[in-house]
């Protein structure tokens, strides 16, 4: 069973990082070459067409990350009363979950907010008021800022299970 999870969060992770750096490195770079109403409209049916994928990726990675946790033999004890903590291991789980947070974060406000808002300019007519150019760079701002955080949270996985070496 400890395999399946572990099988599961790899792929979950290679779909998430995967699509986020396809997004990053192929699709918005092409998307740019585009005049701007075409440019917003394929922008959005990729985010449209990611959104669930990426969301189900997350989900998947969180229900995973905790039950291979759990195989591990991590307990809400060893949570609550700091003992996880106190080895390399805890610490670098820390930083992972803080990590997880964060991106957790950024992908609501961008997937939610930002995104949309953009969109919806983008599609009254709106794409190249200073509203929607600001939009624009929020967005690519948080989408940039996640992906990091995403390649982090990979650093820390292959630390976690390699050891610092």
């Amino acid at each position: 069973m400890y395999l399946l999870i572990v099988y599961l969060h790899v792929t979950a992770a290679a779909v998430w990082v995967g699509g986020l750096l396809f997004l990053a490195l192929v699709a918005i770079p092409v998307a740019r070459t585009l005049p701007p109403p075409q440019r917003a409209s394929l922008v959005a049916a990729l985010g449209r067409r990611f959104l669930p994928v990426a969301w189900t990726a997350l989900a998947i990675l969180v229900v995973t990350g905790a039950a291979a946790l759990a195989y591990r033999g991590v307990t809400w004890e060893s949570v609550v009363t700091g003992r996880l903590w106190g080895g390399a291991f805890g610490r670098i789980l820390l930083a992972k979950l803080i990590l997880v947070m964060g991106t957790l974060a950024l992908s609501a406000l961008h997937d939610f907010h930002v995104g949309p808002a953009s969109t919806r300019l983008a599609e009254q007519g709106a794409g190249d008021s200073t509203a929607a150019v600001g939009l624009r760079r929020r967005a690519s701002g948080i989408a940039r800022a996640n992906t990091a955080l995403a390649l982090a949270i990979v650093a820390l996985a292959v630390v976690m299970v390699r050891g610092l070496r």
